[in-house]
């Protein structure tokens, strides 16, 4: 008898056991779905789930980088580099547009935004999603969904609500940007070596607060402005952050567009399109 009870003991346990272990379970494969799917809708084109069981070898997911890009007590940095020409920038029309949204003066023109996705946080390009949790920014690659880099810097991503950086050949181009009037140490691009871990230059303040900036060939276009300062789109150098150009606009610029040889700016008031030679 005293076996038998023994051993009622013991089968009840172990039942319990098991159904624990299958709610930890269920809770687990829930929550991975979970985060899966908020993956999936986070992204416009590109559906992004990283393969965690990739298993070895030439099969195995490369790992995570994960970077803290330290711009404290930097100063404006410019290497030595080859001279790069700038874009000609002729305004071909500025229309007042009754303080409207970007994107209606976009859709009219039946121009996409610029690699902008379904939510805040995330935008993409031909090659990679990026996506802005907290206080880092995670850098998938499209074609297999690998969780390349996890970034930190400084930067008010909710003003310039995403689209502020981009990756060309393992060099980071981002934006240090604070929300307010002209101030040291804010409002500038810089390029940062991921391989290497190395700042490679530093554009000066306020020269760049614009939502987003196009890379085109060896320059970058970007734009500065606030309330009771001059408004300017600006060309900078690709491999040295320098300034090569500048063109003056009423208001300040928030959103750009480039199409063929064509820059579509939208301001606070104003909308400009520009020709690119």
């Amino acid at each position: 008898m005293k076996k038998l009870l023994t051993f009622m003991i013991v089968w009840t346990c172990l039942l319990i056991l098991a159904g624990c272990g299958k709610k930890d379970m269920d809770y687990t494969m829930q929550n991975e779905s979970s985060v899966a799917e908020s993956v999936r809708e986070t992204g416009e084109e590109s559906v992004l789930i990283q393969n965690e069981d990739a298993g070895e070898g030439e099969n195995a997911a490369p790992e995570t980088k994960y970077i803290t890009i330290d711009l404290s007590g930097v100063g404006e940095i410019h290497p030595k580099g080859d001279a790069v020409s700038p874009l000609t920038l002729k305004i071909v029309s500025e229309e007042e547009n009754g303080i409207d949204f970007a994107n209606e003066w976009y859709e009219s023109k039946q121009l996409s935004l610029p690699m902008v996705g379904k939510e805040w946080n995330n935008f993409y390009d031909d090659e990679y999603q990026y996506i802005w949790s907290g206080d880092a920014l995670y850098i998938y690659e499209n074609i297999s969904g690998n969780c390349l880099y996890v970034l930190e810097y400084p930067t008010d991503k909710w003003y310039i609500n995403g689209n502020n950086a981009c990756l060309l050949d393992d060099i980071f181009y981002g934006i240090s940007v604070t929300n307010g009037y002209a101030q040291p140490d804010s409002c500038f691009m810089f390029a940062y070596d991921l391989e290497n871990n190395k700042l490679l230059w530093r554009s000066g303040d306020q020269t760049c607060n614009t939502m987003n900036f196009i890379v085109k060939k060896d320059v970058i276009i970007c734009g500065y402005g606030f309330t009771s300062e001059k408004d300017y789109l600006y060309q900078l150098n690709l491999h040295t952050g320098e300034v090569i150009a500048s063109l003056e606009l009423k208001k300040q610029p928030d959103l750009l567009v480039a199409q063929d040889n064509m820059l579509y700016v939208h301001t606070y008031s104003y909308n400009y399109t520009i020709e690119m030679q």
